[in-house]
């Protein structure tokens, strides 16, 4: 028999106990609708194995107490033995349905418990809805360690949930053993929160023999998690080196050809239209991709919406379209020397070979100064163009952002769904994050002209997997614990 930590998910009906359990499992178990005593009846399931089974964290979904237990704890506090009274009344599943439910979810934690899970419904404030004391006074007679876990808290905000965690301590500091608060949504929870979870557990257990097995699981779980982490990672060196190493050839490749399609208002843009839309396309496509492995890495079932990768050139602020006017304006104060008067000649629909001007310079300056400005392209060789260093930082921002959005996705919401909008915060931190690794970002970017992608995705993969690390950490502080 391998050894065995129990936790049992305990909750008032119809707080998310199953939604929970479905995104801790990254499982489809039980059964989720919005009505009371949906579960009604306890059930296993093994959460965590080493790899050699030789140990397992179980986790027991158990039926929701009913509306009665304020009548039910008050009859237990008139009981000598009330543990013992609980076990032994008899009621009717049908009839006595509510304290039917609760005697189930309360034997459970006797006979099986060594940590309580107390799945608290944040839509409505706890001293509100009346139950919680009541639920916590008999939970307090069975004596189980209890861990009370926040559900349903909405968008993820840390200080937010910060606050909400320290309103709940004080308002169950009176149940001793209400050990602490954790917030843990079963929509928008971040994986490195389970982790937080499993190190209160493991604190909590006071059977050595069982705390050793419960850090045997723990570590189980961390390498399993941090796989999927390395995983994310490389998955991001990819698309991060095939941006930077992406180019689009000129339809032209012979200079006259070229010098023709500059003055020539309708081609040129033309032309530009049709470099921007091939590199945007692929751009989609890489995105989408990536996405879409990740949901799968992270337990989640479902695929992006194409909008969803779409959205990239209005996320990456391509201006496009504006190519006329930059030429036009262009003069010596933007361009300095000769790169400004050559500008200057093909605005007015002539061309200046004097003055020491090389040829190599007309579209080596003016074109790609006016695709960087207007359509976040610059030049890669005399025949490409390229992604900007400025458009490659806002992918690396906008990537991040995809990261997040995956990393906090909760399978007991459901299949896959693209959020119409980050959290602030979230945007704020990706932000200062991509500034403070700006000379990393452009030294990527730089060697995108003449590396290999695979190769370029090896040499940088470190890199990445700190940014990562970073944005996780910067969020949940406690989450440096599982990179450690």
């Amino acid at each position: 028999m391998p050894d065995t930590v129990v936790l049992s998910l305990i909750s008032h009906t119809n707080a998310g106990k199953t939604t929970l359990l479905r995104t801790l499992l990254r499982q489809d178990v039980g059964e989720i609708a919005d009505r009371a005593h949906v579960t009604v009846e306890s059930k296993v399931y093994p959460l965590i194995q080493t790899d050699d089974e030789s140990a397992t964290l179980e986790l027991w979904d158990t039926p929701g107490f009913g509306a009665n237990l304020a009548k039910l704890s008050e009859r237990l506090r008139q009981q000598k033995n009330p543990i013992g009274w609980m076990m032994h009344q008899i009621w009717d599943r049908h009839q006595d349905a509510s304290l039917f439910h609760s005697q189930e979810a309360l034997r459970n934690v006797q006979n099986h418990a060594d940590i309580v899970l107390y799945v608290v419904d944040m839509s409505q404030k706890p001293e509100q809805v009346g139950y919680v004391d009541a639920e916590m006074e008999v939970l307090s007679l069975m004596g189980k360690p209890v861990i009370v876990v926040l559900n349903q808290t909405g968008s993820p905000e840390p200080a937010a949930a910060r606050e909400r965690e320290e309103s709940i301590r004080k308002l169950l500091d009176r149940y001793p053993v209400a050990r602490h608060v954790l917030t843990l949504d079963a929509f928008t929870r971040c994986w490195v929160q389970e982790h937080h979870l499993l190190d209160l557990v493991c604190e909590l257990i006071e059977d050595s023999k069982k705390k050793k097995t419960a850090k045997r699981l723990t570590e189980a779980w961390t390498r399993g998690q941090l796989e999927v982490f390395g995983q994310s990672v490389d998955l991001f060196a990819k698309l991060f080196a095939e941006s930077v190493t992406d180019n689009e050839a000129f339809l032209h490749a012979n200079f006259l050809g070229r010098v023709k399609q500059m003055l020539d208002k309708e081609a040129r843009h033309g032309e530009f239209d049709r470099l921007q839309q091939a590199m945007y396309e692929r751009l989609r496509e890489r995105t989408e991709n990536t996405v879409n492995q990740l949901i799968t890495l992270h337990g989640i079932d479902g695929t992006t919406a194409r909008k969803f990768s779409e959205a990239a050139r209005e996320q990456f602020s391509a201006t496009g379209g504006k190519v006329d006017e930059m030429l036009a304006s262009i003069g010596g104060g933007a361009l300095t020397g000769l790169v400004g008067g050559v500008v200057l000649d093909l605005a007015s629909h002539g061309i200046s070979f004097g003055s020491g001007a090389a040829i190599g310079a007309i579209l080596g300056g003016a074109t790609s100064y006016a695709l960087a400005k207007g359509y976040n392209l610059t030049q890669g060789d005399s025949q490409t163009v390229r992604w900007t260093e400025a458009h490659f930082r806002d992918q690396v921002r906008f990537s991040l952002l995809l990261y997040l959005a995956v990393a906090h996705f909760g399978r007991g919401r459901g299949r896959w769904q693209d959020a119409p909008q980050d959290p602030e915060h979230w945007a704020e931190l990706v932000t200062r994050l991509t500034e403070k690794h700006r000379d990393a970002i452009n030294d990527f970017w730089k060697r995108g002209k003449s590396d290999d992608p695979t190769k370029l995705a090896k040499k940088r993969r470190d890199w990445v997997a700190t940014l990562l690390q970073e944005l996780l950490t910067d969020l949940y502080p406690e989450a440096g614990r599982v990179f450690s």
